[in-house]
């Protein structure tokens, strides 16, 4: 049994329930979190894609907006409130937002083709250093100098896909 942590005074570890309630912690409100990632990117969609709102040419307030997101996918809405107003990455990505979701989605793939199967059945520090060394090799060196859906095929070893992402997301 490994140990993922120890208790700060006595130093007994803790225990493998205690570990896996901690594991599936992670993903009780996970489902919400997407579906508001989903919102904010459709927002800023809504602000700076082919077609932006803008009252002035007759559009819908971006409050308006807003709220119309969030019942259309589920999330509450507290009425009354212009959270979006300060909202900052909305003036730095210009319809770009929806770029958090779209990593995360590459992140599990890669996490569960190079680093996950490696922490399932062989959890030795060599089998992980291989899975990060291929990481570090077939793509993070190269920062922004290679195309980077090549480098994804090539660290997969095959095309993208979103099931891990859902999978994580579906986890119990």
């Amino acid at each position: 049994s490994r140990i993922l942590a120890r208790h700060y005074m006595t130093g007994e570890p803790m225990s493998e329930l205690r570990a896996q309630h901690l594991k599936q912690s992670h993903n009780d409100f996970r489902s919400v979190e997407v579906q508001t990632q989903i919102v904010h990117s459709r927002f800023d969609q809504a602000l700076f894609g082919e077609n932006p709102c803008s009252p002035a040419l007759g559009g819908s307030s971006t409050t308006d907006v807003f709220e119309r997101l969030h019942r259309e996918v589920g999330v509450p809405f507290a009425a009354g409130t212009h959270w979006h107003s300060r909202f900052g990455h909305l003036v730095s990505y210009g319809a770009g937002y929806y770029g958090y979701l779209y990593a995360q989605v590459f992140a599990a793939d890669i996490w569960s083709s190079c680093m996950s199967a490696n922490i399932n059945s062989t959890p030795s520090s060599s089998s992980l250093r291989e899975g990060g060394t291929k990481i570090w090799k077939e793509m993070l060196i190269h920062g922004g100098g290679k195309d980077p859906k090549k480098m994804l095929k090539v660290v997969l070893g095959r095309d993208p896909s979103v099931e891990p992402f859902f999978e994580g997301i579906s986890e119990r």
